[in-house]
């Protein structure tokens, strides 16, 4: 439950390393339960370098079950195959609106037809689709980095809000640049104020809906639109491999 060498460094002029370690172990140890294991709380780190990070997503939290959480945000580790039947939203909407991007769908399609058009197309598993992302350097961060319950879901919203602060500060003073943030649904959209301090241009913040919510992530006045043609537009690479 430690981060990579390179973000402690990373880190050091904005947060007392010790001390954080110290609190963490401290709220993790208050709860029977963590969600992801504590292994995997900082496992986007280990896979995206601080000058590697040239999009930062904001989700939520993790999912409620170890079996899915694996601390890299939407990414759910029990669906292998886009034919798997997902227990929540994100994932599938997420696939329609990528297909949605590339024409070949819309928002009225079915998820099984948008299913059968991602084997048909021979689009990477999702698991080889978040690989891609990570390659490229989509640093897939949730709002809350450790789930318990429902119940206590603002105590994880609170503890890691300074921690992300900080992340951001650091992020946004690097000699090359701020990355590109993305923010979906309402606990990422909170950050925005946050991230326009010494953002280094306001056309790098995407605010979109929360993809559990297909009327909010995709619109169904224009069922042709895709919430990943403006991420692509703006970011500069195919979300899409």
């Amino acid at each position: 439950m430690r981060l990579p060498a390179n973000w402690e460094r990373f880190l050091e002029p904005y947060i007392n390393i010790d001390d954080f370690y110290l609190r963490l172990d401290a709220f993790c140890a208050a709860y029977p339960l963590i969600i992801p294991a504590p292994r995997r709380i900082f496992h986007v780190f280990e896979r995206v370098a601080p000058e590697e990070a040239r999009v930062v997503l904001f989700g939520e939290d993790p999912y409620p079950r170890r079996a899915s959480a694996n601390g890299i945000a939407f990414w759910d580790m029990e669906i292998r195959r886009w034919d798997d039947k997902t227990r929540g939203n994100s994932l599938k909407n997420m696939l329609k609106a990528l297909l949605t991007a590339r024409g070949w769908c819309n928002y009225a399609t079915p998820i099984a037809q948008c299913r059968a058009i991602a084997n048909s197309r021979a689009l990477p598993a999702p698991d080889g689709l978040f690989e891609y992302w990570l390659n490229q350097g989509v640093f897939l961060l949730n709002t809350a980095l450790t789930f318990s319950t429902a119940e206590d879901k603002k105590h994880h919203f609170a503890f890691w809000r300074v921690f992300h602060s900080h992340v951001i500060a650091a992020l946004n003073a690097r000699d090359i640049g701020s990355p590109f943030y993305i923010l979906w649904g309402n606990k990422a959209a909170g950050w925005e104020e946050v991230i326009r301090r010494n953002l280094d241009n306001p056309d790098k913040i995407i605010r979109q809906g929360h993809p559990t919510f297909i009327h909010q992530f995709m619109d169904k006045n224009r069922p042709h639109w895709s919430p990943f043609t403006e991420i692509e537009q703006k970011t500069g690479f195919a979300w899409l491999p």
